[in-house]
């Protein structure tokens, strides 16, 4: 019998093996460790993401409404699709679907999905189509197991009811630019959100948009939503109830569209503003510019709105745009003169319907003269002689300081965007010497005297200094927010009330400024320039205005109406302005009785007749 050695593995080979086997397993616990302890929670929420989706939900935004309640913006309930980032990546062919159900492209909805994934998190459904019609949610219901990730859901979507009436005032949502998101930081914006652009809408975005809540949905393998996990409410946005009257904004509104479209006494084509202020508190009661536009379509317009050169329907005439003066800023001039004590209630000038400064001959608006004028008769036939001859008597720099006084050349305050409350413009010798070498004339002096020349205006500045004359002197800031209310608690709670704002004095004493409002008062009387459109039983002080303005090489002056009512207890300031719309008394100062009309309850013929006494202002 043979017998073999047996060879059995040294100890080297035996100890290798060991470590090889204590490495594997160290690798593994480690891995574990990095797993559960380090990625636990990262891999914990993707997993439970993997299985669940949130689903953000929009709050709804604030209505805004008028002084009464009418509710002059809400929302209505639009379907929104969304898909979700992972899903895509899963299963390429789900945009290509969608894309031919929403009658798009898939690099148009893949580009949708790029901009709208700004500011998401991972796992968020990113929305790629917006207020979906009945007939392709429908489509994709059927549809919906080839559609992974889809997923449909509400949303609130703004809807103005105005009509175009308030269309500058309110302002419009889009969606929100990457330059806004970028810039929002920790406001929880994110790629697709409306924001407020213009208006009511832009300045008050804070208070309107509310918090945004979501709902957790448990979903199968291949994205379908099963069940409601759990849900956050959404906070709506405050309700902001303005202080405007929508019944008079209507009626200025109609009135100045008249003026538009040819329908009024004038051929049409006429753009202009009205504003109207409580001139107890600065509350803004009307706020019109026309021409005018659909919010609600304005997504669909916006190239044609902006390639409209010749009316320029997106500019805001009532705050936004500044003209010559005219004969109001006579008031300017005539405070100016009574602050110096230069004149008085019988200081007389003569008019022989022109006058001659350094070889330049300035005619009245009257060429045959309104021969001896007073104080009065000055304002009330809005004589040009008689303010060329105050002007001289106290110099540009004394009206410039009253001007300023009035709160003219700089903004307003109002509770809009800053870019729509201009400044204008207030000419004076400094303020010529600031941006130009050609020296002041006595033409300057002249021009400046009647609102012309380098005068700029608001409409809304026009009725801000004729609310401060009504008033006893307070220059107030004007306010379209009266009340911020907070409704998430089911019953309204009044988080803010509007008080009155002082921002300056005309520093009038009390006997001067109602030599001015006694003046103004003439105005609507018989052999005032504004008599046409008096209204008996409301006593009314108002001032008419024609500007200068060369349009197509032909003088196509402005026209314009400042006035309040009634003059012992003013109620109302209000500030009419007519591009290229000829005289005052004849355009301007009839959409202003029309307001008055309406705000007093006033039964009115509705044209009035033309007095002729010799001037038109």
């Amino acid at each position: 019998m043979i017998s073999l050695p047996v060879h059995m593995p040294d100890s080297g080979r035996l100890n290798a093996l060991r470590a090889l086997v204590a490495c594997l397993l160290g690798c593994i616990v480690l891995r574990l460790w990095y797993l559960q302890l380090v990625k636990g929670q990262e891999l914990a929420d993707r997993a439970d993401v993997q299985s669940n989706k949130v689903i953000r939900r929009t709050a709804t935004r604030g209505l805004i409404e008028d002084r009464k309640g009418k509710v002059l913006a809400t929302s209505r309930t639009k379907f929104v699709v969304s898909v979700t980032p992972d899903d895509v990546k899963k299963f390429p062919l789900v945009l290509m679907r969608l894309a031919k159900l929403l009658d798009s492209t898939e690099d148009d909805l893949r580009q949708t999905m790029s901009e709208n994934s700004i500011g998401n998190a991972r796992f968020d459904p990113i929305p790629i189509a917006r207020d979906v019609n009945i007939k392709v949610l429908t489509q994709i219901e059927e549809q919906r197991l080839d559609l992974p990730g889809v997923i449909v859901t509400r949303e609130p979507v703004r809807y103005y009811t105005d009509n175009q009436a308030c269309t500058h005032l309110l302002g419009v949502t889009r969606p929100i630019s990457r330059e806004r998101l970028a810039a929002s930081h920790n406001d929880s914006y994110r790629g697709g959100d409306y924001i407020g652009v213009m208006g009511i809408e832009m300045r008050y975005e804070a208070e309107l948009r509310g918090r945004d809540g979501g709902q957790k949905i448990a979903v199968d393998a291949i994205g379908r939503l099963q069940h409601t996990l759990g849900t956050d409410p959404p906070q709506p946005g405050h309700t902001l109830r303005l202080s405007l009257d929508f019944d008079l904004q209507k009626v200025a509104y109609d009135a100045l569209m008249k003026q538009f479209q040819g329908e009024g006494r004038k051929p049409g084509k006429h753009p202009g503003a009205a504003v109207a202020l409580d001139p107890n508190t600065g509350e803004v009661l009307a706020f019109v510019s026309v021409p005018s536009y659909d919010l609600n379509n304005y997504g669909t317009q916006i190239g044609d709105l902006l390639k409209d050169h010749e009316f320029s329907p997106l500019i805001n005439r009532a705050s936004g745009a500044a003209y010559p003066c005219g004969s109001p800023y006579k008031l300017v001039t005539a405070a100016a003169a009574l602050d110096a004590g230069k004149v008085s209630h019988d200081t007389t000038y003569y008019c022989s319907g022109r006058i001659r400064r350094n070889g330049r001959t300035f005619y009245c608006d009257l060429k045959s003269g309104h021969g001896s004028v007073d104080f009065e008769r000055g304002i009330a036939a809005s004589c040009d002689v008689y303010f060329w001859s105050v002007a001289e008597s106290i110099g540009p720099d004394r009206i410039a300081a009253m001007a300023i006084r009035f709160g003219l050349g700089a903004k307003t305050g109002i509770d809009l965007p800053p870019s729509v409350d201009k400044a204008g413009s207030v000419p004076s010798p400094e303020a010529k010497r600031r941006v130009s070498s050609t020296p002041w004339y006595k033409g300057d002096t002249l021009n400046m005297a009647i609102g012309q020349g380098d005068v700029r205006v608001t409409p809304l500045q026009l009725a801000c200094y004729t609310a401060a004359i009504a008033n006893g002197g307070h220059l107030l800031r004007p306010q379209l927010v009266h009340q911020e209310i907070d409704l998430s608690s089911g019953r309204p709670v009044v988080v803010r009330q509007v008080a009155p704002d002082i921002r300056g004095e005309i520093g009038l004493s009390d006997k001067n400024r109602q030599l001015l409002v006694d003046a103004m008062r003439k105005v609507m009387k018989p052999g005032g320039t504004g008599v046409g459109s008096d209204i008996p039983d409301l006593d009314i002080a108002g001032k008419t205005g024609t500007a200068e303005t060369f349009f197509h090489g032909q003088n196509k002056p402005h026209s314009i109406f400042v006035c309040f009512a009634p003059a012992d207890k003013p109620q109302i300031a209000i500030a009419v302005f007519v591009e290229n719309g000829g005289q005052g008394a004849e355009t301007a100062a009839p959409i202003a009785r029309q307001m008055l009309a309406q705000f007093f309850h006033k039964k009115i013929d509705a044209l009035p007749s033309f007095a002729s006494h010799g001037t038109r202002d």
